[in-house]
């Protein structure tokens, strides 16, 4: 048994909520309670984050939107203090206790620690006191999720220094029928933030399988197993690559009982919102269809069929594979479901994909050819010219290698000339997609060699060798699978040797091409 199968196995095996606990969870709202902290600020040394009190948010709302979870009964503290959080803690205790029925308690965390304590702002909160607090609930069912690490970069990483954070142990937990604690990484790993996802990776995939991409069995319930598991891989896949390395989420489980705790219900309670259904296996990216394109949620499925939960509205979906998208504009009505079919979303190939950097690949390949003039150089006509070139794509930049031949022809009362230039250049352009073409500005360099032939019969031929470079503009159209049509336009400056009817060795000219290229 791998690994990973180990631990699935491990965590439905240990995931032990009561019958009659689960199955009034599911529909005993009023039982249910949530605190949600989120804190961007932490020491004075620590850089701030950008997305710890926004996950806090995203998290509030998948709770009320799909987890049987009143408004009233979620508390969302952003920038708050250790003593705010303590406070909170106590009063809603407090408070439970006086509630009869069945009760659920649910806490998050996302922002800067250690592996001793939270830091909200300049203020710390011990974790074994965060755990106790959320223990000693009277609630029959406690879920505390922990979110942090240290702060980085492009992926930003959360919290203090790599020390053995969160081995969270619970052998001091009073009777209780039902406590998971679930954190965002192993002892000693870090915690990551993505500015492509505008989330914490962790806390990205988490509110993905709440609002049902976790459901694997399609019983319109996430639960804790489902949710952990598809959180975890997701998160693990995501930062395997990453300068951090790879976060391995962790759980602790004591709970008493037969079946799994179901956390959310996205496929029963739907009120005001309605579902994206994906007709086929893949992992696609969902985002609101507006200016900013914000994330809404990410579903990885190895089958058909899976749900997603959302607000009506209009949602702009990217399928990822390994070489290319497929992208697609779909509408949510309010109680509707809307099918989201790969075949009839927008294909996007190869270099787009790099660029993007959304896939697995972190190059392409492709050889063009084009056709076309060059101006006047040094009185000699404008030639007509031919290009091959080898072009590798990278997510910032793309470089090019072209061989290129022309031929132009003078003449005059006395003499006609025969003027070929060879020429080798290097160029590295910045590409920019748009919905139905490319383009790409940059700087090419490069030497080229001229030979001037004579028809009288008596003066020698001349050769030259000169140093070009040149801005260079491009635009592409994709076309097909693999294929793509293309026109550039480039200012080459020619150093040539001076001449003795020339006081300058410097001449500007222009090329203008067409052509097309394809991938490999």
């Amino acid at each position: 048994m791998t690994r990973a199968r180990a631990a699935r196995f491990a965590i439905v095996a240990a995931t032990v909520a009561l019958t009659s606990i689960g199955g009034r969870f599911a529909s005993a709202a009023p039982g249910r309670y949530a605190v949600v902290i989120g804190n961007d600020a932490g020491d004075a040394s620590e850089v701030v984050l950008r997305y710890a009190e926004s996950d806090a948010r995203r998290v509030a709302d998948a709770l009320r939107a799909v987890g049987g979870f009143f408004p009233e009964n979620v508390t969302v503290l952003t920038g708050a203090s250790a003593e705010d959080l303590r406070r909170t803690l106590i009063s809603l205790n407090a408070r439970l206790r006086g509630i009869p029925g069945v009760q659920m308690l649910w806490v998050f965390y996302s922002g800067h620690s250690d592996g001793q304590a939270l830091h909200l702002g300049r203020s710390r909160l011990e974790l074994s006191e965060l755990r106790d607090l959320t223990t000693a609930s009277p609630a029959e069912a406690r879920v505390l999720v922990v979110d942090s690490c240290r702060s980085g970069a492009l992926t930003r990483v959360k919290g203090a220094r790599p020390v053995a954070n969160f081995d969270i142990a619970v052998e001091a937990t009073p009777a209780a029928r039902g406590l998971a604690i679930l954190t965002s990484s192993a002892a000693g790993e870090d915690a990551q933030e993505s500015d492509q996802l505008g989330a914490s990776i962790f806390t990205h995939h988490l509110v993905s399988a709440l609002l049902g991409a976790a459901d694997r069995d399609r019983d319109g319930r996430v639960t804790v197993a489902e949710a952990f598991a598809y959180a975890a891989d997701r998160t693990l896949a995501a930062t395997v690559l990453t300068l951090p390395g790879p976060q391995h989420p962790t759980y602790r489980l004591e709970m008493a009982g037969r079946d799994d705790l179901p956390l959310t219900e996205p496929g029963l309670s739907r009120e005001g919102r309605g579902a994206l259904i994906f007709a086929d296996a893949g992992t696609f990216l969902v985002q609101n269809d507006a200016g900013d394109r914000a994330v809404v949620a990410e579903v990885s499925a190895d089958r058909a069929g899976s749900r997603l939960t959302v607000e009506p509205g209009r949602y702009f979906v990217t399928e990822r594979n390994r070489e290319y998208l497929r992208q697609g504009s779909f509408n949510v009505a309010r109680g509707g479901d809307t099918a989201v079919v790969s075949a009839d979303m927008r294909r996007v190939d190869y270099a787009r994909v790099v660029r993007k950097g959304a896939a697995e690949r972190t190059r392409v390949f492709s050889v063009f050819a084009l056709g076309g003039v060059r101006g006047d150089l040094v009185e000699q006509g404008t030639a007509v010219r031919g290009d091959l070139g080898l072009r590798m794509d990278l997510k910032p930049v793309s470089l090019e290698l072209r061989v290129g031949s022309g031929a132009s022809w003078h003449h005059n009362d006395r003499l006609g000339t025969v003027s070929q230039e060879t020429a080798l250049a290097a160029a590295a352009l910045h590409m920019f997609d748009f919905d139905a073409w490319s383009a790409g500005f940059g700087l090419e360099a490069g030497a080229a060699w001229f030979r001037q032939h004579f028809d009288d019969g008596r003066t020698r031929d001349r050769n030259a060798l000169a140093a070009t470079i040149a801005p260079l503009v491009e635009v592409e159209v994709p076309f097909g699978r693999a294929f793509y049509g293309r026109v550039d336009a480039a200012f080459p400056s020619y150093f040539l040797p001076a001449a003795a009817d020339s006081d300058s060795s410097i001449h500007a000219s222009f090329r203008v091409s067409v052509g097309g290229g394809g991938y490999f």
